[in-house]
């Protein structure tokens, strides 16, 4: 029980990151009963103080699919400054929850980066790590920014008992429809296997995610008085 227990630990951890993993249809029938249901438009799973978090199947290949999130929100910002909070590594840790470390390991521009992030995940198992590498598709306006992250697992060499992320893709989507209001949308998806059913961690994840998008919120507002 108390090993299960962890790992639904790790799970709460690290899916905000990983989104939901993939999974075989035979093995989550609940969820869906045949193939042709994969790629459904989004479900409301989960909402709270005007954040909601939303789910989708996305078909992998004849036999397995992957669940995608997606959380939505508006501010009462200009997009800039959601930008410049999603463009600062140092203030990931503040917002992103687990998060033990991230810094930037290397800028090809202004627009692409790669940055390391590193989950604190509870003891006997180790914590785990990804390389993520940012790239930021802007209109010229500035009143639609796309942030796309893709994982780039051996871009740096493993550490020594820290468990490599390998697989992880993730879009920000930040559009201002006036120079006061901004709607922030992230989707994320993991083709990594999941390890419990979906009726155990879905919750947890959703839950998860919904505290990360407040503890974001919380930021932009604090830089936008």
């Amino acid at each position: 029980m108390k090993t299960k227990i962890t790992y639904l630990l790790i799970l709460l951890h690290f899916t905000f990151n990983s989104g939901l993993g993939m999974e075989s249809p035979d093995n989550n029938l609940s969820a869906f009963s045949s193939s042709d249901k994969v790629n459904n438009k989004f479900t409301l799973v989960r909402s709270d103080d005007n954040i909601s978090i939303y789910m989708r199947w996305i078909k992998v290949n004849d036999t397995t699919s992957a669940r995608q999130l997606k959380a939505k929100f508006m501010l009462d910002c200009p997009a800039e400054n959601v930008v410049s909070v999603l463009r600062d590594d140092k203030s990931y840790t503040k917002w992103m929850k687990a998060t033990k470390t991230c810094y930037r390991v290397k800028t090809i521009n202004s627009n692409q980066w790669y940055s390391y992030v590193q989950f604190a995940i509870p003891w006997p198992l180790n914590n785990q790590d990804c390389i993520l590498k940012y790239e930021v598709h802007a209109n010229d306006d500035l009143s639609r920014t796309v942030i796309t992250l893709v994982s780039v697992p051996g871009i740096l060499e493993s550490y020594n008992g820290i468990e490599r992320i390998s697989h992880l893709d993730g879009t920000w989507i930040i559009t201002q429809f006036t120079p006061g209001r901004t709607c922030v949308e992230y989707y994320v998806c993991s083709k990594q296997t999941q390890k419990f059913p979906a009726w155990i961690v879905d919750p947890l994840i959703q839950k998860n995610l919904l505290n990360t998008m407040n503890a974001l919120r919380d930021i932009v507002i604090s830089i936008s008085k």
